[in-house]
């Protein structure tokens, strides 16, 4: 490899796991100017000459095991053509969002360095070095010195313009609930008056859809006309009963008002997506538990592979913002809000001012305004100050699988007006756990026969994610960041992470890793961590890995595995009381000698003793894909200040922002399946009708 494409290749990575400290489904805040570069001066442009032709790339974005590859076509000192292949293992929407906005960006600037879309930062990264290393090959064919390439390192400059925007009904985000509130308000507004549609939806985002156009299912209670489709008009569910279960595990907490609406209206919800809007759902089916009996998930078709599925799910949310611009509603995407415009005199919300990417401030007013922002998961600052410790070690930076753009600024702006919450320091979200950190320059295997459930592509499997396989493996000893056992390991994977806090820690022997340099691992790892985090498919069972300790060694060398002599020297380097750590090891093997775990009830198949040494941990972290608490609301939407009973005038919440009404503190989200997704959308078409009625009678 070359040293420029050994650097570019180091720069990329570095960008991708910089990414992945906060995990996000390719996205994070905006970068208004993320150029770290001199701009070019007289002289280095003088000097560029490129050898005209059309030059090859590549460079890795969110999936670890396929680059993004581009082909740049040059002449002698121009980018003439920049084409992104779109055979890898992107999530294809969200690179076509690139595809479409940064790349003409590029062209058109001359530049490498114009912003990254927000929402595809990681695609956005990708791209942005494979131009780079194809452009240093143009520069070194023409005989251009090395530096030349700063030449097409330029900032491009921001607008200073400002602009002021009407409307009546401003939605702020165009995730799942922003786009339904849109677009419900729009059909209320046009069946009162074709003329009388007033809606403006903006989104920080290239696109829009959010997580909800890369997600999998919806909650939705017996739908009437679905149901009469589909299962001879009979219910799918006992509702009562369904109703009683959510207010027992909630333990007197949720507003049961809220959850009522949630149960009443999400059925008639599923049928408008469906039959007036294009969506496709499969029949419900369980939750993820033995005790979730309800038929209540609806998850999107096709869903046999994730890639094929979210192509199809944004196609989805295309067609609804379609209708939505046919009615006559309006949206613009890279539009960050980042400020209420309050009257605390009047107690009222008349307006937000917003930034567009190109740095053209607005200020917009509306008789309501609707946060539809998605929470806070992409804030560590707000996970540290809002997340509670009182049941569990939640507060911290957590790692995020979802969107990065969620960074909860508008809630946060509007608790410093003075609006209340709700079951805002509740556990995040979380459906996966993994290392904090990945090795991506290990030999890839494919799996004859096995199809990445994540990409529709061959599963591939490396000796680089073993610290991955280890970290959720049913048969380690997992310690929260004291030193002692949160759960039983058999729940690390999936259900149980979130009760260790931001991070966790999985303990191994010497012993134990040698059996796996010689005989592989055991027993398959548990939960979606591998089609998630690592390379599609986990390390197959009594594999012999003979590179276990190189790997070891090489995630020791990126920080996020420790080794030491005695557990009392690893709980040093941990940051443990070293006498917690060996009390919980000396307890742990115990259960593995009795076959009787008394903390967990983890079965004796699972029980492996921690043996001689060195020892070593795993740094494993829960992603979550959002945060569940929020902002309070009553049943008209409105956010509630302090008090939980004033409503502040023209300020509304949906979604994400305001799912903490259905929940309580002391548990984490329930596993129903899809009731963040069927919050955002009964809560978007709900408000929707709501906030459309409201602005009629001014």
């Amino acid at each position: 490899m070359s040293t420029k494409k050994s650097l570019s290749f180091i720069l990329v990575i570095c960008m991708l796991f910089s990414l992945l400290a906060g995990c996000s489904q390719q996205s994070e805040p905006a970068a208004q100017n993320d150029n770290t570069e001199p701009e070019s001066n007289v002289e280095e442009e003088s000097q560029l000459k490129m050898k005209p032709g059309t030059y090859t790339a590549s460079a890795t974005g969110f999936r670890l095991f396929e680059e993004v590859e581009v082909s740049v076509t040059v002449d002698e000192t121009s980018i003439l053509d920049i084409e992104v292949s779109m055979d890898n293992g992107e999530t294809k929407p969200i690179l076509q969002s690139v595809i479409d906005l940064m790349v003409p960006r590029m062209i058109e600037q001359q530049s490498v360095y114009v912003d990254t879309i927000t929402g595809a930062t990681a695609s956005s990264a990708a791209v942005r070095v494979a131009v780079m290393e194809a452009l240093s090959q143009a520069l070194e064919a023409g005989g251009s010195p090395a530096d030349a390439l700063d030449a097409f390192k330029k900032t491009p400059e921001k607008s200073t313009k400002k602009e002021t925007i009407n409307t009546k009904v401003l939605v702020v985000g165009m995730g799942g609930s922003g786009t339904v509130t849109a677009m419900r308000a729009a059909e209320k507004m046009y069946e009162k008056d074709p003329n009388s549609v007033s809606v403006l939806a903006i989104d920080k985002a290239g696109k829009f859809g959010g997580t909800s156009a890369v997600t999998s299912e919806m909650f939705a209670v017996n739908a009437p006309r679905f149901q009469e489709e589909f299962n001879e008009g009979k219910d799918y569910v006992n509702k009562a009963q369904l109703r009683q279960a959510w207010l027992d595990y909630t333990e007197g907490d949720a507003k049961t008002e809220m959850v009522d609406l949630l149960l009443d209206n999400s059925g008639k919800v599923v049928d408008w997506l469906i039959y007036e809007h294009g969506f496709k759902f499969s029949t419900p089916k369980r939750g993820f538990t033995e005790a979730d009996i309800y038929e209540v998930k609806y998850q999107y078709l096709p869903n046999d592979t994730g890639t094929k599925e979210y192509a199809i799910t944004n196609s989805y949310f295309e067609g609804l913002v379609a209708d939505y611009v046919a009615l006559g509603g309006k949206y613009m995407l890279e539009t960050e809000a980042y400020e209420l415009i309050y009257d605390e005199q009047t107690n009222t919300v008349k307006g937000v001012k917003a930034r567009k990417n190109d740095g053209t401030e607005y200020e917009i007013y509306a008789d309501a305004i609707v946060l539809a922002t998605g929470g806070f998961a992409g804030n560590a600052k707000m996970e540290e100050k809002y997340l509670s410790n009182e049941y569990y070690p939640l507060k911290g930076s957590w790692k995020h699988y979802g969107m990065h753009q969620n960074d909860g600024k508008m809630m946060e702006n509007a608790i410093s007006i003075g609006a209340g919450t709700y079951n805002i320091g509740m556990p995040p979200m979380v459906h996966v756990a993994g290392t904090t950190d990945f090795l991506t320059n290990f030999p890839k295997y494919e799996i004859p026969g096995m199809i990445g459930r994540m990409t529709g592509r061959p599963a591939v499997w490396t000796p680089g994610d073993i610290p991955l396989d280890m970290v959720v493996a049913s048969n380690s000893l997992a310690v929260n960041q004291k030193g002692e056992r949160f759960t039983s390991e058999t729940g690390v994977g999936m259900l149980d992470p979130w009760k260790s806090g931001a991070r966790f820690y999985s303990i191994w022997s010497d012993e134990q890793i040698q059996k796996i340099k010689e005989e592989g691992f055991r027993i398959a790892p548990e939960g979606p961590a591998t089609a998630y985090l690592g390379h599609q498919a986990p390390i197959p069972v009594n594999t012999p890995l003979p590179e276990t300790y190189e790997v070891l060694q090489a995630a020791i060398d990126k920080g996020y595995v420790y080794k030491a002599d005695t557990i009392a020297d690893l709980a040093k380097q941990l940051n443990m009381d070293p006498a917690t750590l060996e009390n919980t090891v000396a307890k742990y093997n115990e259960y593995c000698e009795t076959g009787v775990d008394l903390d967990f009830n983890k079965p004796a198949e699972f029980l492996d003793k921690i043996g001689s040494g060195p020892y070593y941990a795993i740094t494993g972290a829960p992603y979550c894909y959002s945060t569940c608490g929020g902002l309070d609301i009553n049943v008209n939407f409105n956010v509630l200040k302090a008090d939980g009973e004033t409503p502040i005038n023209g300020l509304y919440a949906v979604g994400t922002d305001s799912m903490g009404v259905l929940f309580t503190e002391k548990k984490p989200y329930v596993t129903f399946g899809g009731a963040a997704q069927g919050w955002a959308f009964t809560s978007g078409y709900l408000a929707g009708e709501i906030v459309a009625e409201y602005v009629s009678n001014k």
